[in-house]
């Protein structure tokens, strides 16, 4: 045994459940049920067990940490939420892949939080995967190390940079954003507004952002005619971010969302305020979901190739589990779907 593997393996005997349920203030058995996935325990009673085996590096199942040297065929996947379709789609892809080779998925989310991403990544590594899947590059700074020390393979996708990770499988989301710029560009907007995601701890949203700013002021457009916001992933704060713009800004004559479900909430909005789309503000959105084409006017947005990538990811892993390859990068494309909430600007200076 070498160095660190003594190091987790001292870990993992020291702690026990015991030590996880005084640290949580809760029965033994209380965090037992926790710790194995049980749904009967109460949110904030699970909240403080999670944290207690994180703080003391708990690890749950000490057999499947020892399996995990030979092969678990266990993966586990970290993503956000399963609330939008375009995770479900990522991970359903890889699923069905990995699921030919003998090989089954555990799932989390993490609500967006490094930290509690780091926890479930602690938990993961008890049930006995052999790698794990993250979105994005940018994480806790311990959890990579973690997964090092623990022999578990980290994989990133969302991303074509590798990082610290063996495998990153996804998009420039950099020249993602830079895309929807130019398109909005070539159809003559000059006054811009932008409603990304909460870009702290998600490099996605920070690079789509940054690579739309950078496409625009590339091109002579002045920072003042640039409107940035700043919004979580859901309809009615689209809705509110929308109407701070338009009502702060109202000679602005097209906003990018760095979502379809925060295009979906500009959209409503505007229809509620009587602004006409695409005829007074153009709308773009990200990731072309099936509620795009539900909107009224439907959605001019960027595909995000989800399945696909998932079935990549899947390809990575095999390829790094038969040790013929120690780093990949996958690289997918991204397109633009024109549809009817754009257009372009009028001599006037409004869209036409």
């Amino acid at each position: 045994m070498n160095k660190i593997d003594g190091e987790v393996a001292a870990e993992a005997s020291v702690v026990k459940l015991k030590d996880v349920a005084l640290r949580a203030g809760c029965s033994v058995a209380t965090a037992s049920r926790v710790l194995n996935g049980h749904s009967t325990v109460g949110a904030m009673e699970r909240e403080r067990v999670l944290a207690a085996a994180a703080q003391l590096g708990y690890v749950p199942n000490n057999a499947a940490r020892a399996l995990r040297s030979q092969s678990t065929s266990l993966v586990g996947v970290i993503i956000p939420t399963l609330d939008h379709a375009i995770y479900a789609k990522m991970v359903s892809g890889l699923q069905e892949r990995l699921a030919r080779n003998g090989k089954a998925v555990i799932i989390s989310t993490s609500d967006y939080d490094l930290e509690r991403e780091r926890i479930q990544a602690r938990l993961l590594v008890g049930r006995g995967v052999e790698a794990i899947v993250l979105v994005g590059i940018e994480h806790h700074p311990e959890t990579v190390d973690y997964l090092r020390r623990a022999g578990v393979t980290p994989v990133f996708t969302y991303t074509n940079e590798l990082g610290s990770s063996d495998a990153a499988v996804g998009f420039d989301n950099r020249h993602a954003g830079a895309s929807v710029a130019r398109f909005l560009l070539d159809l003559g907007h000059k006054r811009f507004g932008m409603i990304a995601g909460i870009t702290h701890g998600n490099d996605r949203a920070t690079e789509r952002r940054d690579g739309f700013l950078a496409e625009l002021t590339g091109a002579g457009i002045s920072r003042r005619e640039i409107v940035v916001v700043e919004s979580r992933y859901n309809i009615e704060n689209g809705r509110a971010a929308m109407r701070s713009l338009m009502q702060t800004y109202p000679r602005l004559t097209t906003v990018f969302c760095g979502s379809d479900i925060l295009a979906v909430g500009a959209i409503k909005y505007c229809h509620e305020a009587g602004i006409a789309v695409p005829g007074e503000v153009s709308v773009v959105g990200f990731d072309n979901l099936e509620i795009a084409e539900l909107v009224t006017p439907e959605l001019t947005t960027l595909d995000v190739p989800a399945r696909e990538m998932g079935e990549a990811t899947a390809e990575a892993l095999l390829r790094l589990g038969d040790k013929k390859e120690t780093a990949i990068v996958t690289e997918l494309p991204t397109r633009l779907i024109v549809r009817g909430s754009t257009g372009p600007v009028s001599p006037s200076g409004r869209p036409a």
